[in-house]
C-alpha cells in the first residue's frame, strides 16, 4: 500500500515516465527499430553511430549533435525522418526511399565530405547542408533550405523556396530551380531544365533537352550562357549587370522551337542578347526590351532567328543587329 501511495505521489509531482523519456543513450552501431529521441550529444569514432533497421522511423536529435562513420546508416529502408539537430559527419544512404531531414544542420564549412546515395529519395526541409559533393540519388528536394557545396546532383533535383544555394556545379537529368536564390557556375539538365521565379548570379547553363527560364532575375555575374538546348522558352526574365552579354544562346542541335520573349536586358557590359547559332534554327525573338547595354541591345546573325516583332532598344550603344528594335 505504501509503494502504491508513493508512486501516485511521484506521478502527481512529475508526471508519468513515458518510454521516450526513459530512452537511454545509444550504443555505437545500435540498430534502431523504434522511434528514437537522442538525449545528449553522441559521437562514435570509426564506426556507425546509428543504423536504421525498420521503415517509417522518426529520429529526433532533440537539439543535439550526432556523429560517426557514418553518423546514420540507412539501407533498403523507407520513410525515415531525422529532425532537430546537427550531423557534422557523413551519412550512408542506399535505397533509402522517402527520407526526410527537417530543421537540420549537416556537414562542416571546411569539410571535404561527400555523399553518394544511390537509389535514395530525400527531402531537406528548413535545413543547412554543407558538403564538398552530394549525389542524392533518384530524387532530391530542398525546401526552404540553405546549401553550400562544390557539386550537387541527382536524377531529379529540386531547389525550392526560401533559403539560398551557393553551389558551383548543379546537375541532374531533370532540374527544377523554383522561387529561390542560387549562385552557380554551371547549371545542367540533360532532359529538362526549369528555372522559375528565382534570383541567380550569371551562370553557364547546359541544357541538352528542354529549357524553361521563366520570370527570373540573372544579375551581376560574368554572363548567362545557354548551351545546346533543343527546345523551350525563355520568358519574362531580367538579365542585368553582367560583365559580358546578359544572355547568350548557343546551340548546334536545336530541333525546335525556342521562344525568347518579354525579357529585359539591361546595363550589361557588352550585348544585352546575343544569339550565336548556325543558320537557320527555329528561334523566335519577340517583345523584348534592351537598355543601357555597352554594345548591341540584341544581336543575331542575319537569317538565324525569326523576328517576332515589338522588340525595343533604349540607349544601347549600338542598337540592334538583324533584330528590328523600335
Amino acid at each position: 500500500m505504501r509503494l502504491t501511495s508513493t508512486l501516485v505521489t511521484l506521478i502527481a509531482l512529475f508526471g508519468s515516465v513515458t518510454p521516450a523519456q526513459a530512452q537511454a543513450m545509444p550504443q555505437c552501431g545500435q540498430v534502431i527499430t523504434q522511434n528514437f529521441t537522442l538525449m545528449g550529444d553522441w559521437s562514435c569514432a570509426g564506426e556507425p553511430a546509428l543504423v536504421v533497421g525498420a521503415n517509417g522511423l522518426r529520429i529526433n536529435l532533440n537539439g543535439h549533435t550526432l556523429s560517426g562513420s557514418p553518423a546514420i546508416r540507412m539501407t533498403d529502408v523507407d520513410g525515415t525522418t531525422v529532425r532537430g539537430g546537427t550531423i557534422p559527419s557523413t551519412i550512408e544512404a542506399v535505397n533509402a526511399t522517402n527520407t526526410r531531414f527537417v530543421d537540420m544542420t549537416m556537414g562542416q564549412p571546411s569539410s571535404a565530405s561527400v555523399g553518394d546515395w544511390p537509389g535514395t529519395t530525400v527531402t531537406f526541409v528548413r535545413s543547412t547542408v554543407t558538403m564538398w559533393r552530394l549525389f542524392c540519388g533518384t530524387r532530391c528536394q530542398f525546401q526552404e533550405s540553405t546549401t553550400s557545396m562544390n557539386q550537387i546532383g541527382a536524377d531529379h533535383l529540386v531547389l525550392q523556396g526560401g533559403g539560398s544555394h551557393s553551389v558551383n556545379y548543379v546537375g541532374a537529368i531533370n532540374l527544377d530551380v523554383l522561387n529561390t536564390t542560387l549562385r552557380p557556375i554551371t547549371l545542367g539538365g540533360s532532359e529538362r531544365l526549369t528555372v522559375r521565379g528565382s534570383q541567380l548570379k550569371g551562370a553557364e547553363v547546359i541544357a541538352t533537352g528542354r529549357i524553361e527560364l521563366l520570370n527570373n532575375t540573372f544579375s551581376g555575374g560574368v554572363w548567362l550562357g545557354v548551351h545546346r538546348p533543343v527546345s523551350g522558352v525563355i520568358r519574362g526574365n531580367r538579365f542585368e549587370k553582367m560583365q559580358q552579354a546578359g544572355l547568350t544562346v548557343r546551340s548546334q542541335t536545336l530541333n525546335g522551337p525556342l521562344l525568347i520573349e518579354r525579357n529585359t536586358f539591361a546595363d550589361n557590359l557588352r550585348d544585352g542578347l546575343r544569339i550565336d547559332v548556325p543558320i537557320p534554327l527555329d528561334i523566335t525573338v519577340r517583345r523584348n526590351t534592351s537598355e543601357n547595354n555597352g554594345q548591341y541591345g540584341m544581336w543575331a546573325p542575319a537569317g538565324a532567328v525569326t523576328d517576332g516583332g515589338n522588340n525595343v532598344s533604349n540607349n544601347d550603344a549600338l542598337g540592334c543587329f538583324t533584330i528590328v528594335c523600335s
